[in-house]
């Protein structure tokens, strides 16, 4: 139903629209001032601003972001963890009996909460929408936590194209750039898992 509606919009509605306005500014133009085609030049840019305007600078900041903030980092791997607490093995944190979930922020567009696992590690998400000037990039960010120290273990950040109306911006799939892939949230996801059996004592 969108895509026929985005169809619509755009094959039969702005496209003929956008024609007719640059058909026009260069006959407008090349009659007055002899440059038919600086008309036609400004009235397609005006046309094109008027929807696409925020498509080409959406993509550089994501680019940046991702080059410069995304990515998957270990500051300490499951294994050195637990050869360091090994009060913790034996126990099943696969079990969401024995999981605890606290909010630490509930706004709308800024949301952040934590999974606790006993007293002793912690997997916190947040998700931070409209970061940008064009309110259309969205950070999420998660990462594994000491719960008696505050110490990262290992921590994934990831800036999605979050729009959902404007179907050009959206994120195609989670294999863009560097920073922004795919491995980014498999390796957290790897991480994650492997410390759950490490503990529960199924990895020797």
């Amino acid at each position: 139903m969108i895509a026929l509606l985005y169809f619509v919009f755009f094959f039969l509605i702005y496209l003929p629209i956008s024609i007719w306005v640059i058909r026009k500014s260069y006959r407008f133009a090349k009659v007055n001032y002899q440059r038919g085609w600086l008309g036609g030049l400004v009235a397609a840019l005006i046309m094109y601003n008027l929807v696409f305007w925020d498509w080409i600078p959406v993509i550089l900041i994501h680019k940046h972001l991702c080059e410069t903030e995304g990515g998957f980092w270990v500051y300490k791997t499951p294994e050195q963890w637990v050869k360091e607490h090994p009060e913790v093995l034996g126990q099943d944190w696969g079990d969401s009996t024995n999981t605890k979930w606290e909010n630490i922020r509930k706004e709308y567009g800024n949301e952040r909460w934590r999974v606790w696992y006993g007293p002793h590690i912690y997997i916190e998400y947040g998700h931070k929408n409209k970061i940008d000037f064009t309110d259309t990039i969205s950070k999420y960010e998660t990462k594994a936590v000491d719960g008696k120290t505050g110490e990262i273990l290992f921590i994934s950040k990831n800036f999605i194209k979050d729009a959902q109306i404007k179907l050009w911006l959206a994120e195609p799939s989670r294999s863009e750039g560097p920073g922004c892939g795919e491995s980014e949230h498999s390796g957290f996801v790897k991480e994650h898992k492997k410390l759950m059996l490490l503990v529960k004592g199924d990895i020797k």
